[in-house]
């Protein structure tokens, strides 16, 4: 492979220097130095960050899928007794930890709720794909953390990009989904990019096999259902939600509740994600004498079992000599979607969250109309945020925007004030739809948006 071609290769030209880091390193360095990553502390992971509890939030929950993301390729070094991974699987430590740094940053204030609200207001204005927490993690580290003036975004290796794309493919123009089943870890049904990063996503993509993720982005993806499937259910558990000592009496509607909400994905089987809900509440049952957390006898049970599944997931994984590289066992699939289940059958799909998301539509929903309105009637007045400001002028200069909004104000008005949005806190947000409808008591002195 040509040096252009390479895993190490970046989209902007850079001086060359010898240093102790190499390529990899430096991207995984440029994720965690950003203030784009520092802001995941004040987005929720399920909850609201301000819970009283001790929840995992965005940026806790991707220190963990980049953990793990690690590990798995380490696991698969340690496996493959000093040979050589296959050729073209590119697998890197680096890389993958980076993905997994990368993979939820361009979530939104209130996490999946608010994608919903953004999705459902772009799709409205012409020009525009709608919205895609996945894309808008790509659009974040190739076009909206800077760190320098001569381009924009990180200037990521070709190599950590491929690794961020877990859904490797662009919206509307290629957008038909694979038709393989769910268990196939090579390829997922969303897509990862929008139309104003076409050039960046191809030129992360040049040397790839069509819609297939790469190896790195398989791993990374991965780690992402492990921790979600772990750490998530020990935090509900710990909050006394989810009532894991005593599952057999929810056994038949947790049952019955996986199957209408899984129902649509391709290739599920009922009857193997059936098995392994028994399986889960005899483990459980058999461990845990209570629902008190607080017990020293339930805390160190409880890390037993976490750790004995976070083992058996490292496990799961194997290198196979042709594309996509590797696989996951089937059964530890089925495994994760269930223990996944019980987070969205006591706490996600409850009315306590459920009401509290219904506000939270609503802010994003208020806010995204008030900054649309003003940004359209005067893109220069005092009324809009600084930072909005800017990042609707660089959307103004950026070339490939240009060509995907030609000419559109309400298109790029729309586009600046959903990048904006997702670089919010959720404290933030909160605040600045206060202030925008006129019910905040804060000082307008020391404002943290100028």
């Amino acid at each position: 492979m040509s040096e252009g071609k390479s895993g190490t290769a970046r989209r902007h030209t850079v001086e060359k220097r010898r240093a102790y880091r190499d390529a990899y390193q430096r991207d995984r360095d440029r994720v965690l130095y950003s203030s784009a990553f520092r802001r995941l502390a004040g987005v929720a992971q399920v909850a609201a960050v301000n819970e009283q509890l001790v929840l995992h939030n965005r940026l806790t929950h991707s220190l963990k899928v980049a953990q793990m993301g690690r590990r798995l390729v380490q696991h698969l070094r340690y496996r493959s007794r000093g040979a050589d991974f296959p050729k073209g699987a590119n697998l890197n430590e680096d890389v993958v930890e980076t993905a997994g740094l990368v993979h939820d940053i361009g979530h939104p204030p209130f996490g999946h709720i608010a994608e919903e609200v953004l999705d459902q207001r772009l799709r409205q204005v012409a020009g525009l794909e709608g919205f895609e927490g996945n894309a808008q993690s790509f659009r974040v580290v190739t076009k909206l953390a800077r760190r320098k003036e001569e381009h924009m975004g990180l200037n990521l290796t070709r190599a950590t990009l491929d690794a961020v794309l877990k859904y490797p493919r662009l919206k509307p123009r290629d957008s038909a989904k694979p038709a393989t089943s769910w268990i196939d870890r090579g390829y997922g049904e969303k897509w990862g990019a929008y139309q104003t990063e076409r050039k960046d996503f191809e030129w992360a993509r040049e040397s790839c096999r069509g819609g297939l993720r790469s190896a790195n982005a398989i791993l990374m993806d991965w780690a992402d259902d492990i921790s979600y499937a772990t750490h998530d259910l020990e935090d509900y558990f710990r909050a006394g939600l989810i009532p894991l000592h005593n599952l057999p009496v929810d056994k038949e509607r947790i049952v019955k509740h996986g199957r209408r909400r899984l129902k649509k994905v391709n290739g599920f089987n009922e009857f193997r994600f059936q098995e392994q809900i028994d399986a889960i509440i005899k483990e459980f049952g058999k461990s845990l004498k209570s629902q008190c957390w607080d017990t020293r006898e339930n805390r160190v049970r409880m890390n037993k079992i976490t750790s004995d599944h976070l083992t058996g997931f490292v496990d799961a994984v194997h290198l196979l000599d042709e594309p996509p590289y590797v696989e996951v066992d089937q059964d530890s699939q089925y495994r994760v979607a269930a223990l996944k289940e019980l987070t969205w059958f006591y706490v996600i799909d409850r009315p306590p969250l459920a009401i509290q998301q219904e506000g939270q539509k609503r802010i994003i929903g208020s806010l995204f109309d008030r900054l649309f309105t003003c940004l359209v009637k005067s893109p220069n007045s005092p009324k809009i945020p600084i930072q909005l400001r800017v990042i609707y002028r660089d959307i103004k200069r950026d070339d490939e925007a240009k060509g995907t909004f030609d000419d559109n104000k309400e298109a790029r008005c729309a586009r600046a004030v959903t990048d904006y949005i997702c670089l919010l806190t959720e404290a933030q947000a909160v605040d600045l739809g206060k202030r925008l409808e006129g019910r905040s008591q804060s000082s307008m002195f020391g404002t943290w948006f100028n």
